[in-house]
């Protein structure tokens, strides 16, 4: 069964994991004269954190790194970006207590751990937008394993669940019925292998259904 993680003890974990990017940030522009600007999503941005009650995987954040658009005619080489990332992680998480990062397919990822249990983790995925409207897509940095190769990858960005989910804030109690949702598709999906982000799209439609469109 799953629990919701209280602010009051993610909110400090949030300002410790944004001044490491701001340590990154330093380093990036140091030694590689590269800049990103950084931006929450994911179940923080949402104020949707959840664990697994009595469980040892703790709870995640998950950050976008933005870096520059390369300009008309030029590309990133994939392989290089990921390992300046690697690299200047490795210098801003030194003296913490965070793992250092692991290469995941589409992310980095590093980890709090005590006693072989993860307090919690974050995923910072590497990406640029392929345009001035954000809302078009963006580009991902992704470890394309069975290649054994590094590329940056098109994702689209085409959805009305942000408007959906205004319209129910804007009912009454309507925000604390889509937390109500979200949390009952959570413990249902226990096992079922579906990600948080189906997850929460199916509770907004669910609550959008009950509550606008009934």
């Amino acid at each position: 069964m799953y629990e919701y993680v209280k602010k009051s003890e993610y909110a400090p974990v949030r300002k410790d994991l944004e001044r490491i990017i701001n340590r990154v940030q330093n380093e990036m522009r140091k030694r590689y004269k590269l800049t990103f600007q950084f931006r929450l999503i994911g179940s923080g941005k949402r104020h949707l954190v959840t664990r697994i009650c009595g469980g040892n995987r703790g709870y995640d954040f998950d950050y976008n790194l933005i870096i520059p658009h390369p300009g008309t005619g030029y590309c990133y080489k994939a392989n290089v970006i990921k390992q300046e990332f690697m690299s200047a992680f490795k210098i801003a998480l030194k003296g913490t207590e965070y793992s250092f990062p692991k290469d995941s397919t589409s992310a980095l990822t590093i980890k709090m751990i005590n006693k072989n249990r993860i307090c919690h983790s974050c995923d910072f995925a590497i990406i640029y937008y392929g345009s001035c409207d954000e809302n078009d897509g963006y580009y991902y940095l992704r470890n394309n394993k069975k290649q054994q190769t590094y590329e940056f990858a098109f994702r689209p960005l085409k959805s009305d669940i942000e408007e959906k989910v205004n319209a129910v804030r804007k009912e009454e109690d309507g925000w604390n019925y889509l937390r109500e949702e979200y949390m009952l598709l959570k413990n249902n999906n226990e096992g079922k292998g579906k990600s948080s982000f189906s997850i929460y799209q199916e509770a907004v439609n669910n609550a959008f259904n009950h509550l606008i469109l009934r």
